[in-house]
């Protein structure tokens, strides 16, 4: 459905926070954004599929996760998104490739989305942008590897706890203590100290 003016507002000022867009651009983008409500536990995207969309979550959440039937996990969650979130993977959307992982919504989720196409018109116009999208999600998860490597099991617990509280209402606690590298009963013991 075509996007609401609140929605596609909401979209912009994530994006300016990267970097100014002109009027010129947003006339471009509010023709290219679409609005869609899913249920929880939709997959978005299946693993191996080449992403035909760039979802922005407008409200809601979602994991990514890699499907290995061969391991002893064999759902391993990668990332998870929030409110204000791109949702694409790496490799996949920016390369046209196959996904290495999927994509399901945590909970009934508002979403933002544009086509492959679209994305690929207006590329030529926002490159700098799209740039500065990558740049700041790499960041993102280049610093999560970081913490996840020296932070405690229990740093890593409050540090997610405090930044998603409701993360923990919506995801499967094997989910979230594979996405900390810790295991699921010292999640449960630092969920009773806390």
């Amino acid at each position: 459905m075509a996007i609401s003016p609140h929605a596609f507002q909401q979209l912009i000022l994530m994006l300016e926070k990267l970097m100014p867009l002109s009027s010129v651009v947003k006339v471009m983008l509010i023709d290219m954004v679409f609005e869609e409500v899913s249920k929880k536990g939709t997959r978005i995207l299946n693993q191996r599929e080449i992403q035909k969309r760039l979802w922005f979550i407008f409200d809601g959440s979602a994991r990514e996760f890699k499907e290995d039937k061969n391991a002893e996990v064999q759902e391993q969650t990668l990332w998870f998104s929030f409110n204000g979130d791109l949702l694409y993977t790496i490799p996949g959307f920016f390369s046209e490739t196959a996904a290495p992982s999927s994509i399901e919504l945590l909970e009934d989720s508002h979403l933002i989305y544009m086509n492959v196409e679209d994305y690929l018109r207006l590329e030529k116009e926002m490159d700098f942008l799209f740039k500065k999208i990558r740049d700041h999600y790499d960041a993102v998860r280049q610093e999560y590897q970081r913490n996840r490597l020296h932070l405690s099991g229990k740093q890593k617990y409050l540090q997610l706890f405090k930044a998603h509280p409701s993360l923990f209402n919506n995801a499967k606690m094997k989910d979230i203590a594979y996405f900390l590298g810790i295991s699921p009963n010292s999640l449960s013991r630092f969920r009773k100290d806390n």
